[in-house]
């Protein structure tokens, strides 16, 4: 134990020690060697003096110093609000349910307020209603009818499409194959009545 307790004694010395050559390298740029053969005691007093150095040497530290020993309570870290103790059932203290119901007591008059008003609210003439009641064996023949118009539409444009669809082929297609066929025959029909006025001609030349 007394073991543990000299090795933490040297590595918060060794720390004090880190911190203070990083305040004098920043402050004035030297830096002093680090001895850590050197008895304890002998440590601690001239990292006191050190720090005393470092102190009168710099008007900044020697400020925070002085703000210090006024305003102890500045440096001070803030204190935690201590935590109730939790419940076993995890049901809220009494404070928390006396900050709920003072935080929501406004909302209770105007929901109270809202509520009342209602019961002042007039009830709609019950005529309109009846009257799309009495209304409703009607409106559902006519979605039937309409139902069954959408279907004969939809009928219509399937064979009207295929009747297009034809009439294409054989007006438009058959006529353009039958004047293609036409003006194949009229050429083939030209061709040989060439051919029978070129072999006269030759006849006739013989003779």
């Amino acid at each position: 134990m007394a073991e543990d307790l000299d090795e933490v004694l040297l590595q918060t010395l060794d720390m004090l020690e880190w911190r203070l050559r990083r305040i004098e390298f920043v402050l004035g740029g030297n830096v002093e060697s680090q001895q850590t053969d050197t008895p304890v005691a002998s440590r601690i007093q001239k990292l006191e003096s050190r720090l005393s150095s470092v102190a009168g040497n710099s008007r900044a530290i020697n400020d925070i110093l002085q703000l210090q020993s006024k305003h102890a309570d500045i440096f001070a870290p803030p204190e935690q609000p201590a935590r109730p103790p939790p419940s076993s059932m995890g049901d809220p203290t009494p404070e928390i349910k006396l900050a709920t119901i003072l935080t929501e007591a406004p909302a209770y008059p105007a929901t109270a307020s809202q509520l009342t008003s209602l019961h002042d609210l007039p009830l709609p003439p019950t005529e309109s209603f009846t009257s799309l009641v009495a209304l409703s064996p009607r409106i559902a023949q006519l979605d039937q009818t309409q139902l069954a118009q959408a279907h004969e539409i939809s009928d219509l444009r399937k064979r009207s499409g295929k009747a297009v669809l034809r009439w294409h082929e054989v007006m438009v297609l058959g006529q353009g194959r039958c004047w293609a066929e036409w003006d194949s025959r009229v050429r083939e029909s030209e061709r040989e009545v060439r051919r029978e006025e070129i072999k006269i001609e030759r006849e006739s030349g013989g003779a």
